[in-house]
């Protein structure tokens, strides 16, 4: 693969060695050739001597010193701070931000000018397939939304790059704030449906990178009724689409509790389908009643996802317990947002379940066969 040329031009020495070294470290660095300049001479000189420049990202100073030479270049300037436009380009980037959304800021302005997400080492290697993990119930308050963060960060721990995709109707928001990019998952959509050929190059504009829990993701719909008028054909386009950023091992889909066409076409692209479910009755009540609507409705599309999906039981003995500190509001209470999970036997509960399924950042995964963690397992195929 050929890499892209990323010109880094900065005054600050210790700024730029900090970044070049992480870059070089960075899965991002394998697809992107880094050249450093601290001197606006030298940099003069590598511009005009007509050395390839994919991005050139550069503080204003030295963007200044290169005049009507960087007016055919695809350019990020590096500004100090987000409060409005200051350097006249058209992509700003903020210079002192977490590292991971630096990279994925320089990508985006990259993507902006045509060019295309960098091809990642899953796709490199296998074909670029990317697992699909979807954590469901009918039960509202079970830890859907609990076991989907663990499984992100569990996998995001073990070296996989994760895609936490939220598409619940009722949204409390563990990632970001409230109104962050409260318009993102509709702009994306509609592009989706209208303009396929642009929705990666938005997509990469839009995501955000959580640090803390190593994952990316967009904002959910603000509208309720958005997240209604989603179908099948819509959610199948949107996970293409995150595929095909190239830039993803694992896409995590965290849904509500209804059974609608959405749900069919998450369950249809999911390789994993965890479906979970208590002892009481109401909870194993509404699982029957969820399945015989499923097959009424949706018939042979809703028979054919079977193989994928996984009963899996929460408390009461079953392969995950029930951990009071996370169970307040799905998961989104306080005893969540130190994304520590709690609780040592959740997290190992969580491991042992990935590792059974063969999901990234399981304690079985690779092939490796545990009987002793397995044995007991409360869970079985729908």
């Amino acid at each position: 693969m050929n890499k892209k040329s990323l010109i880094l031009a900065a005054v600050d020495t210790d700024y730029t060695e900090r970044l070049a070294d992480y870059i070089r470290h960075s899965s991002f660095g394998e697809s992107w050739q880094l050249t450093v300049f601290t001197n606006p001479a030298a940099l003069l000189r590598f511009i005009r001597e007509g050395y390839t420049v994919d991005l050139l990202a550069a503080d204003i100073e030295l963007l200044g010193e290169l005049g009507g030479l960087a007016d055919g270049l695809p350019v990020a300037a590096l500004v100090d701070g987000s409060g409005g436009r200051t350097s006249g380009y058209v992509h700003e980037i903020v210079r002192i931000q977490p590292l991971p959304q630096l990279l994925q800021a320089l990508t985006a302005a990259f993507a902006a000018y045509g060019g295309s997400a960098f091809q990642s080492r899953s796709s490199a290697s296998d074909g670029g397939r990317m697992a699909v993990v979807t954590v469901y119930s009918a039960s509202g308050g079970i830890g859907k939304t609990t076991l989907a963060m663990q499984i992100c960060q569990q996998a995001a721990i073990s070296g996989a790059r994760v895609f936490y995709l939220n598409l619940e109707q009722w949204n409390s928001w563990v990632l970001g704030e409230v109104q962050e990019g409260s318009e993102d998952m509709a702009q994306l959509l509609y592009l989706v449906q209208t303009e396929p050929e642009r929705a990666v190059t938005q997509l990469i504009a839009l995501r955000k990178r959580h640090v803390a829990l190593g994952v990316d993701y967009i904002a959910p719909c603000k509208n309720a009724d958005e997240r209604l008028s989603l179908t099948a054909e819509h959610v199948t386009k949107l996970i293409e689409t995150i595929k095909e950023t190239g830039d993803y091992d694992m896409v995590v889909a965290d849904l509500d509790s209804r059974m609608d066409s959405m749900h069919i076409g998450v369950f249809e692209a999911s390789q994993h389908v965890i479906w979970l479910v208590s002892r009481h009755p109401v909870s194993i009540r509404k699982m029957e009643l969820a399945k015989e609507y499923g097959k009424q409705k949706y018939g042979d599309a809703f028979h054919q996802m079977k193989h994928n999906v996984q009963i899996v039981q929460v408390g009461g003995g079953g392969e995950l317990p029930y951990v009071l500190e996370l169970s307040e509001g799905d998961g989104c209470g306080d005893g969540w947002l130190g994304f520590g999970a709690g609780t040592s036997a959740y997290r190992g509960a969580v491991e042992v379940l990935m590792g059974r399924l063969g999901i990234s950042g399981g304690g079985e995964r690779g092939g490796r066969s545990d009987s002793t963690a397995a044995k007991g397992a409360n869970t079985r195929p729908a």
